[in-house]
């Protein structure tokens, strides 16, 4: 009797635990739909098709930036490889977290935020640099494209990543990639030290390309990755507003689906962070992507999307690993 009372307990809380971190990201995915740009002409389908299918999506042309420059001790620009129609956006900006003044001989972290992030960029990303570099690891982030600083102004201009418009999601991610890898060739033509990337959410996405198409990476974490894009547009509220404008055609969108590309990184080198009320990037998504990548490590978290950002033991943990894969302290 006292062992079925104690299950009991425990589907309870499992379930009331569910119910709240389902809700946060419920809450937050209606939240993100306001701000989704509205008002393109049409969904520009045949471009962005032809787009996402062209071999240079995947930014293999990156070089280190001829006009990275430091503005201050931490932050630094560049001009962005793919231009926008909005100067703003071209702009780069980040951050440098390095471990001392040598930082070249350590391994460098590149962070990589989700979309809508911008609390988490000021916040959260600070907190893992400092995590980082008490494990011996340099840590560096950017702003992606149309976020905080990148954020066009003027009437009928996009301030948000996604949009109704098919063609600007599929040109925003080809320029996150650019930058995101424009970022890792500076960082080895200045230190042949490792390098790895962690990503969050869409950060995520961008880091599992990154571990396809990018080879001086050495290691990736994964973590609540939105590995398929065509469910992320079929299935989440936020898209709705893309979804009206479609009409119900069919989008070719595989090769933005982390599935479509294999793992150029030793499998032992790769990690993925799953929440099991992920309401974002479902755990069936992730383990799909866990099997066609060779079963790497995969974390299944006690989480919603929201939650596992929130969660300072996971993220520590994480830390560590990742430190101990690119050799840090």
């Amino acid at each position: 009797m006292a062992v079925l009372c104690k299950g009991r307990r425990l589907r309870v809380r499992y379930l009331m635990h569910k119910a709240l971190t389902q809700s946060l990201d419920w809450c937050s995915i209606k939240l993100a739909g306001l701000s989704v740009h509205r008002g393109a002409p049409t969904a520009q389908i045949a471009a962005a098709e032809t787009l996402v299918a062209e071999p240079r999506y995947f930014a293999d042309f990156a070089v280190p930036p001829p006009d990275f420059r430091f503005t201050n001790r931490r932050r630094f620009q560049f001009t962005s490889a793919v231009v926008s129609p909005w100067t703003r956006n071209n702009t780069v900006h980040g951050r440098f977290y390095p471990v001392s003044a040598t930082w070249t001989t350590h391994p460098t972290v590149v962070l990589l935020h989700g979309w809508n992030a911008e609390m988490g960029y000021a916040t959260l990303f600070r907190w893992l640099a400092r995590r980082l570099n008490a494990a011996g690891v340099n840590a560096v982030m950017f702003e992606l494209p149309y976020h905080r600083q990148r954020k066009p102004r003027g009437h009928g201009a996009p301030r948000n990543f996604i949009s109704d418009d098919l063609l600007h999601v599929a040109q925003a991610s080809h320029q996150a990639l650019a930058d995101a890898r424009a970022l890792v060739a500076w960082l080895a033509a200045r230190s042949d030290r490792p390098i790895g990337a962690w990503g969050i959410s869409l950060g995520g996405w961008l880091t599992g390309m990154l571990g396809c198409h990018e080879p001086r990476l050495t290691a990736a974490v994964l973590m609540m990755p939105v590995a398929r894009i065509d469910r992320v547009i079929n299935e989440l509220g936020f898209c709705e507003p893309l979804r009206r404008r479609l009409e119900g055609q069919t989008v070719r969108v595989a090769p933005l689906n982390l599935i479509s590309h294999r793992l150029r990184l030793p499998v032992e080198q790769v990690l993925i962070v799953a929440s099991e009320h992920d309401l974002f990037a479902p755990i069936d998504s992730l383990e799909e992507l866990w099997r066609a990548w060779g079963r790497p490590l995969l974390w299944r978290r006690r989480h919603g999307h929201i939650s596992a950002m929130m969660a300072a033991p996971l993220m520590g943990k994480t830390a560590r690993w990742l430190a101990c894969r690119l050799g840090g302290g």
